[in-house]
């Protein structure tokens, strides 16, 4: 038997392949390289405040050479400012409390960054060698922040220094902020609000309307809408509100403006309107009845002449005299009221003021059943003062004293108007048994814009207009609750002594001769022709009349007249318009013109009855007034 060859272990096997085995990591090296690689800034220091070692982004922080920072003192590197406060936080971690805080660091180039900065110490082998601060560059981070604040401070000052008040509401309706202009608006601090309904603040029949616009404020809707609400102290104020939705269905932003003065200036300038239009309507009839009650006056005093006339009947004339006179005098006291009336100062008798303001409300206080006492001094003397100005002062507070009657249930209501004189002043004192003046709104009723009165009723400013006419005079107004009830309103001013001018003594009439004269009397009134026609010629004068002013011009061309007495206001040609024509083709006519009107108030009228220089007698007249402005003599 041969024998076989055993085959070798390893044939047909590759030879396996050996990987070289991998050093083992050193940790510190480890540690070094994360360090090294990290992106905020990392800084050892010694307890002697240098710098041991760094990474590479406190190098570019720094904006320094790596290599230059070892042994760099941390003063070096931080701004000077800030040196004392980052001292005290590196004691404190060496003490063994880490620290965090912000400061700001200097580059090598001067540029200051601001850091974060984390401090915490460093113990090698058990011994304290050091800290170890990490450093975030927060430059920017922080100037947004500034940014941000800025803004915010600057939309807060505008927030908390707007005249409107501003305000938002959650999705129940309860207020989440307040400015400072809704406090004032309001008159309740924030701190009583904020989280508070909104409802309560509205009276009962506003509320709908508000919820309604609510509503639609938190579905997205922008809008404006007006209402009332109620202050703190009850007192009901007009606001206008405009709101915007900054997150649907979560919240309503609400711009509120106080509108209450606006509005009583509206109602105050659509009253004045009112007046206006009254002064105009007036005026465009007063011609036309003053016309009338001329004639009905000129009649009364040509029957009163008649010395066979019965006694009853002369009784009858009287009275017809006297009321025609009366109707006179309120159409011309509503003349005078209703009328744009620049301030004219004249001799002033206070007692005839408010007889005439009295004349004014007479209807209304006997329908009310107010019985009207007059306690007046007699002896007052005249003063310089506006009779127009003192007129309204006075008829504000009758109107006020009626209205204030009217409200408190008495059987008898009355209104006593009294006058004194104490010393150099003359004192007037309307007095009423209303309710009087809440002690707590004595100083304030005078005030533009307060009225105790409901929304509608009334602006409040009479008062205030009063106070203001009053002082102008010089003078003082105030309230007072009477000792047995109701108001009273005081009212002084000073006694002003007139003093007339040589020129106004001049411009006195002559007293009347007994000459017989020419007369044409030229007015479009039939009644007021005859009447003077029958009384110059009673007193021995030679008249002739006529309705038209062109008439009247013809005659003036043929004959000669010792007297023309024209009305001022006729269809063809006005009595303006006949004396201008005069006054150019015949002056001598010119001068012997004695005018009469009804509308001795308007103030073109008087500008142009005062530039002529000629009398005029206003319209109903006595017949003793042509007697004084008619010549002395004949023309020769």
């Amino acid at each position: 038997m041969s024998k076989s060859r055993g085959a070798a272990p390893t044939r047909g096997l590759r030879a396996p392949t050996l990987t070289p085995k991998r050093p083992a990591l050193d940790p510190l090296r480890v540690a070094a390289e994360i360090v090294a690689a990290l992106a905020d800034a990392v800084v050892v220091t010694s307890l002697d405040r240098k710098v041991l070692t760094a990474n590479r982004s406190a190098a570019e922080l720094f904006g320094r050479r790596l290599a230059d920072l070892p042994g760099t003192p941390i003063d070096d590197l931080v701004a000077a400012a800030e040196r004392q406060h980052v001292a005290e936080r590196e004691q404190r971690a060496v003490a063994g409390a880490p620290q965090r805080y912000e400061t700001t660091v200097v580059r090598a180039d001067g540029e200051e960054r601001n850091v974060a900065v984390s401090t915490t110490p460093l113990v090698l082998d058990g011994d304290l060698v050091g800290t170890v601060a990490t450093l975030r560059d927060i430059t920017e981070e922080k100037g947004a922040q500034d940014a941000l604040a800025r803004s915010e401070a600057r939309y807060r000052n505008l927030f908390e220094s707007a005249s409107d008040a501003i305000v938002t509401l959650d999705a129940n309706g309860r207020f989440t902020t307040f400015n400072h202009a809704a406090e004032n608006i309001s008159g309740y601090p924030r701190q009583e609000l904020v989280g508070q309904w909104f409802a309560p603040l509205l009276p009962d029949d506003e509320l709908p309307k508000a919820l309604m616009h609510f509503q639609k404020a938190l579905a997205g809707e922008t809008g404006l809408f007006e209402t009332t609400f109620i202050r703190k102290d009850g007192e009901y104020r007009t606001i206008q509100v405009t709101y915007s939705t900054p997150q649907k269905d979560e919240e309503v932003l609400c711009v509120i403006r106080d509108v209450t003065d606006q509005k009583m200036l509206q109602e105050q300038l659509i009253q004045s309107e009112k007046m206006s239009a009254i002064g105009q309507l007036v005026s465009g009839v007063a011609h036309e009845l003053n016309n009338p009650l001329a004639g009905i006056s000129a009649f009364a005093q040509l029957l009163l002449t008649e010395k066979r006339f019965p006694p009853d009947q002369r009784t009858a004339a009287e009275m017809i005299y006297a009321e025609a006179r009366r109707a006179s005098r309120i159409v011309q006291n509503l003349l005078t009221f209703a009328r744009q009336h620049k301030p004219e100062r004249t001799p002033t008798g206070v007692n005839q003021v408010l007889d005439d303001t009295l004349e004014l409300r007479g209807y209304e206080l006997r329908v009310r059943g107010i019985e009207v006492t007059r306690d007046y001094d007699e002896q007052i003397p005249e003063t310089m003062a506006d009779a127009h100005q003192l007129q309204q002062v006075f008829l504000n507070l009758v109107t006020n004293a009626e209205q204030a009657m009217e409200k408190s249930p008495r059987e008898s209501q009355r209104l006593i108007v009294r006058t004194r004189r104490t010393g150099a002043v003359i004192r007037i004192e309307v007095e009423d048994t209303g309710p009087g003046i809440p002690p707590n709104l004595l100083e304030r009723i005078f005030n533009p814009f307060f009225t105790t009165k409901p929304t509608g009723s009334g602006t409040g400013l009479g008062l205030s207009i009063s106070l203001g006419i009053v002082r102008e005079h010089e003078g003082r107004i105030w309230a007072e609750n009477a000792p047995q009830g109701g108001a009273r309103f005081i009212v002084e001013v000073p006694i002003v002594t007139h003093r007339a001018s040589s020129e106004a003594q001049a411009m006195l009439p002559l007293p009347p001769q007994g000459d017989r004269l020419q007369i044409l009397v030229v007015d479009d009134e039939a009644s007021v022709r005859v009447s003077l026609q029958r009384y110059l010629a009673g007193r021995g004068h030679e008249v002739e009349t006529t309705s038209s002013g062109r008439e009247a011009l013809g005659r003036l061309r043929e004959g000669k007249f010792d007297a023309v007495i024209v009305d001022m206001r006729m269809p063809d040609i006005s009595g303006e318009e006949l004396y201008r024509d005069l006054r150019t083709t015949d002056p001598d006519h010119a001068d012997r013109i004695i005018f009469t009107t009804g509308q001795l108030v308007d103030d073109e009228v008087r500008t142009f009855l005062a530039s002529t220089g000629r009398p005029c007698v206003p319209k109903p007249f006595e017949f003793a007034a042509f007697d004084q402005a008619l010549p002395a003599a004949r023309r020769g």
